[in-house]
């Protein structure tokens, strides 16, 4: 027998849990925006304002694999991403204030620069070890993950491992919960969007987002816009890793293939290099809103989001929720040549 809604929400939320987020991220609506755009109705799902680590979606995947990592006895942790990875700020943030020791290894393709700046400024504040390291291809990291955790070990740690991106099953059962908390601010709002749209990378934060969509059935089609990786590698890895994840968080369903919307037209020259839709969807939201997003991630999500709507995909008369995953602090790190556009449409 399927579990209801609170029933399911009840099991996750009875996970070790290192508790980060006070209480849910605003909902906004974004009304300049959607008369430049010329409708539909837009929301913001603003959780660039979770509280650590200057905020961002991780904050909501960290809560959970966190609380795992405390549960089972470990000291460390071991996070890899990007030089300007997100994921590795906010967890050398939690981390810090849970007495955790954290080790990043951040890494590029060889010739990639890395200054000092945006997150990898912050990791260095928050008392992050930071190993720098050349990866190519891009996100293949070769021993020094295994190598780093087998020191760390024979120096007497206990080591936790954290997947690319934190996509875990403890990882997407923070974007299950969020589901319910949105379905919960659409009805004090009065709304019933139709979409909702998020970036893309590892697939760890869409792939709760899809669970909470099958499970909790909020009304909405998640569409993930990819800032990476191609459509076809995102949708087996997606259905492989939520196949695991729903015995695991006691979900019971899983999506299919065939329930999927994903994009991977906005992601440009490569992973983290600006474009020209993502600089205009960037200065959009900043001058009619107020409101900043990164060119890595947020931006270019919201540039697909543009796009859809000035095609006709996304109806005038529908409403559709921009879930803002954070990553400003990504800002400081670019020339502002790359980020500034000659004139925002």
């Amino acid at each position: 027998m399927a579990l209801d809604a609170s029933n399911i929400l009840a099991r996750l939320d009875a996970l070790p849990r290192l508790r980060a987020l006070h209480g849910p991220s605003p909902l906004e609506e974004a009304p300049a925006l959607s008369r430049h755009l010329g409708g539909p109705r837009i929301f913001l799902k603003r959780d660039d304002l979770t509280a650590a680590g200057l905020g961002g979606n991780k904050v909501r995947k960290l809560e959970f694999i966190l609380g795992r990592a405390l549960a089972e006895g470990c000291d460390t942790v071991i996070v890899c991403g990007g030089y300007q990875s997100n994921l590795a700020r906010i967890a050398a943030a939690m981390g810090a204030r849970a007495g955790l020791r954290v080790e990043l290894v951040l890494g590029g393709v060889p010739g990639e620069p890395h200054p000092t700046t945006g997150n990898l400024l912050l990791d260095h504040l928050f008392g992050a070890n930071v190993h720098l390291v050349e990866t190519e291809p891009r996100w293949d990291f070769g021993t020094a993950i295994p190598d780093l955790a087998a020191r760390l070990e024979r120096e007497g740690h206990r080591v936790m491992i954290m997947p690319l991106g934190g996509s875990s099953p403890q990882g997407m059962a923070g974007y299950v919960m969020a589901t319910a908390e949105m379905m919960q601010q659409f009805a004090q709002a009065g709304i019933a969007p139709e979409h909702l749209y998020v970036a893309v990378g590892s697939g760890g934060t869409y792939a709760g987002l899809v669970l909470g969509e099958c499970n909790l059935q909020p009304g909405y089609r998640v569409t993930g816009v990819s800032v990476s990786r191609k459509v076809g590698y995102l949708v087996d890895k997606v259905i492989a890793e939520t196949a695991e994840a729903g015995p695991i968080l006691g979900l019971p369903r899983v999506p299919t293939a065939a329930a999927l919307s994903l994009i991977d037209d906005q992601i440009g020259a490569q992973y983290g290099a600006p474009t020209e839709a993502g600089r205009e969807a960037l200065a959009l939201l900043a001058r009619l809103e107020g409101v900043l997003v990164d060119p890595v991630y947020s931006a270019k999500c919201l540039a697909g989001l543009i796009d859809h709507i000035r095609s006709g995909r996304i109806g005038r008369n529908e409403t559709v929720v921009f879930l803002h995953t954070g990553g400003s602090p990504a800002l400081f790190a670019y020339d502002p040549a790359l980020i500034l556009p000659d004139a925002a449409a």
